[in-house]
């Protein structure tokens, strides 16, 4: 079942990857890299991370419990999990978060789970909205309309698998939904729900910000807009199972909006191999410092998270 799993999502990643880079030119993507300005890039991947340094402190409002988790706790919790994500297939890093805060002996697994579910739907409404924005005051021609055909089209050719999906970790959406609807009940306060929304919002315009530069890098000035649309179609594309790190999507969004944005494609691969490179080695170089930091033990760690999720498949089937 492991192995299958690993398999389905593999293709998926092969599925994008391939119209991704289909019809590319190497040395003109190649020279696109030479002439690459890393200045921007790494003040892009900065900023990327000072984004996550506010989603640590999100993690702490929304345990709701300030005076049981101090502020590091919760940092390394969002970025020990990300890597999770980078290095292990089907978003098992949540898992990894979940069984963190359990080894603490104040975070029951359910608690977790409905506080990531919750940390979630702020994301995902944050993501609407900015979708939203983007689509309704940008210009409706034929380049949005050839780009959302494409997109759909490589959404419905992986819908197979994911039915598939959820067929394997059949009682996984059930328990998703009930910890989202347990995460909201725990948050009854208008005034707090609205705090940690608006908290949200600057999050991701931070993110989106940091495209800013990222895109920079290669000569590309975007507009907010712009950058609203790239953080919400890439959002999208990660939501599909594929290979760790959602290797393969994450490039078919970026190569997508810069199709759509009159962005050569040579230069649209061109970044989105340096943008998801150096996204993948910063989370992962300060999750490491995190760990060695707490005294964890990478291998023994990740060991864990396996027997976890192998003890979750085999009660859900």
């Amino acid at each position: 079942m492991k192995r299958l799993s690993f398999i389905i999502s593999l293709l998926i990643s092969l599925f994008f990857l391939y119209f991704a880079f289909k019809n590319f030119n190497l040395n003109e993507t190649l020279g696109y890299i030479q002439r690459t300005n890393f200045f921007y890039i790494l003040l892009g991947t900065l900023i990327f991370l000072f984004s996550f340094l506010l989603r640590g402190m999100r993690w702490k409002m929304i345990l709701m419990k300030g005076e049981e988790i101090n502020l590091n706790l919760a940092m390394s919790n969002i970025f020990i999990g990300q890597m999770g994500n980078n290095i292990l297939p089907w978003r098992m890093g949540d898992l990894w978060r979940v069984i963190m805060m359990k080894k603490q002996g104040k975070f029951p697994m359910t608690s977790t789970g409905a506080a990531i579910g919750t940390e979630r739907l702020y994301d995902g409404i944050t993501i609407v909205i900015l979708g939203v924005i983007s689509s309704s005051i940008y210009s409706i021609h034929m380049r949005m309309v050839e780009f959302l055909y494409y997109f759909a089209g490589g959404i419905a050719a992986v819908m197979l698998l994911v039915f598939l999906f959820f067929k394997i970790f059949g009682n996984k959406q059930g328990e998703f939904i009930r910890n989202v609807l347990s995460g909201i009940s725990s948050i009854r306060s208008p005034l707090t729900f609205s705090y940690i929304m608006s908290f949200t919002l600057i999050i991701w315009l931070i993110e989106s910000f940091s495209f800013y530069f990222f895109f920079l890098s290669s000569g590309f000035k975007l507009s907010i807009l712009q950058l609203f649309f790239v953080v919400f179609s890439l959002n999208i594309a990660l939501l599909i199972p594929a290979a760790p790190a959602s290797l393969g999507t994450f490039e078919y969004a970026i190569v997508l909006s810069g199709k759509l944005f009159s962005i050569p494609k040579s230069a649209s691969v061109s970044l989105a191999i340096t943008i998801h490179f150096m996204r993948f080695l910063s989370i992962n170089i300060v999750a490491l410092f995190f760990m060695v930091f707490m005294g964890m033990k990478v291998r023994k760690e990740i060991k864990e998270v396996e027997e976890a999720s192998q003890a979750e498949n085999e009660i859900a089937l």
